[in-house]
């Protein structure tokens, strides 16, 4: 199997490219947490908001749903071997 990594000739231990993309942090997780966050309070409001007017909940589903919009936008959109690169590169 060959290797999806393609490592520095200066220093054999940083990577430089994986899978022919470069080794770069996205911002494709952040606005995809962040497109998902605003949908969810979109819908929220929309949904329950409107009919019980409740703020602690409200607040309550603010603060709950934003780590879940980026834990689900970083499991769809981020890539593990990109994401074992930049780990790496970060510890170099």
């Amino acid at each position: 199997m060959e290797s999806p990594y393609t490592f520095c000739k200066d220093n054999k231990r940083v990577v430089l490219e994986v899978n022919g993309q470069p080794a770069v942090h996205s911002n494709k997780v952040m606005v995809g947490a962040g497109a998902l966050y605003l949908f969810s309070m979109y819908a929220y409001m929309r949904r329950y908001l409107r009919i019980d007017g409740n703020a602690v909940t409200a607040g309550a589903f603010a603060v709950a749903s934003a780590p879940a919009s980026y834990a689900y936008a970083r499991f769809f959109l981020s890539d593990a071997e990109t994401e074992a690169a930049l780990l790496n590169n970060d510890q170099e």
